[in-house]
């Protein structure tokens, strides 16, 4: 496994020993465009304010890289915001923590001045935004979480500063539009800017007012839930997404989705995709475009006949065939 060693600092020569150990140069003192030796993508890295810094990572590797972070002088605390669809490791204190993959944690909080170890699957598209950030600004947070840690612990342990937790939903929403986005767009860096001061506004917002923010988040899943149920309604003519692509656009657990989406709609999403598409079915059989029933059903991405006319005839107790209106020029 190749070893990249490296510091964070709130500024763009961070990058030169991530663009050393990958054997590439860093262009515009921001962007490091991985060779194909190691894989496929990118890391982005923006300045956003004299305390605040931002490294986007969106990269595919080929091959297995443990990114060891070491420890530095600079007081700073770093922001792992880790949107991939798969497992990563993030090492702390000798510890391995699983991170993405949609159900499990996928936010590390780490003090620069431990040591700390990324992993990245191969094979694997890895999404996450790491934002570098001056503790001078975050004397009350870190004061306060500080004293969390230390009741948690004995007197002869060592305090080191390290959270993993969650993402809220309205983050995971966020940085899946930066995902979405291209980074050869001019308006990509304060884009990127703009999310992750926002992603800050978010995280500390639910630290300092837990209750207060709870019907926030309640409003923005079921915001989250109704994009997934419009999704579905435009893309009838194709087969059913997945539930785990839906809960990654919900930004949720699969399991925490389903629920919200039964809720929400007294059904499950895969029910209410099949109604959906028979709805549309029925549009196609009257409109009369169509010179066959199996014409029909290759629109709906269907296969087989006797699989659509069953599910039509459950929901409107008719057969395709009563409401079918033949094109018979």
């Amino acid at each position: 496994m190749k070893t990249i060693t490296h510091l964070s600092t709130l500024f763009p020569s961070s990058l030169d020993k991530l663009a050393e150990g990958l054997e590439t140069k860093v262009i515009n003192n921001k962007l490091i465009s991985v060779p194909k030796k190691f894989g496929d993508g990118c890391l982005f890295f923006t300045q956003i304010t004299p305390n605040i810094s931002a490294l986007f990572i969106d990269v595919t590797f080929n091959t297995e890289i443990k990114f060891h972070r070491i420890s530095g002088q600079d007081d700073l605390l770093i922001f792992h915001y880790d949107l991939s669809e798969h497992v990563n490791i993030i090492k702390i204190n000798n510890m391995d923590y699983e991170i993405g993959a949609f159900d499990r944690l996928d936010l590390a909080i780490i003090d620069n001045n431990i040591d700390s170890i990324f992993k990245p699957a191969a094979n694997e598209r890895t999404v996450a935004i790491r934002l570098i950030i001056n503790k001078n600004i975050l004397t009350d947070f870190v004061k306060t979480y500080s004293e969390q840690i230390k009741e948690q612990k004995t007197t002869s342990q060592k305090v080191s500063f390290y959270h993993y937790g969650n993402i809220d939903s309205n983050s995971i929403l966020l940085i899946q539009s930066v995902k979405h986005s291209s980074i050869k767009d001019l308006s990509f860096e304060p884009f990127l800017k703009g999310v992750s001061l926002k992603l800050l506004g978010n995280f500390f917002n639910k630290f300092y007012n837990p209750d207060s923010s709870s019907s926030k988040i309640r409003e923005i899943e079921n915001t989250s839930i109704e994009k997934t149920k419009e999704y579905l309604q435009n893309n009838v003519h194709g087969p059913f997404p997945s539930l785990t692509f839906l809960a990654a656009m919900a930004g949720m657990s699969e399991s925490k989705y389903k629920d919200l989406f039964k809720k929400c709609y007294n059904t499950t999403p895969n029910i209410f995709f099949v109604n959906e598409k028979m709805k549309y079915g029925k549009k196609l059989l009257k409109s009369g475009n169509f010179r066959s029933l199996t014409e029909i059903i290759y629109e709906l991405n269907y296969t087989k006949l006797s699989y659509f006319t069953s599910k039509y005839y459950e929901i409107f107790n008719r057969k395709p065939s009563e409401d079918f209106v033949k094109n018979r020029r």
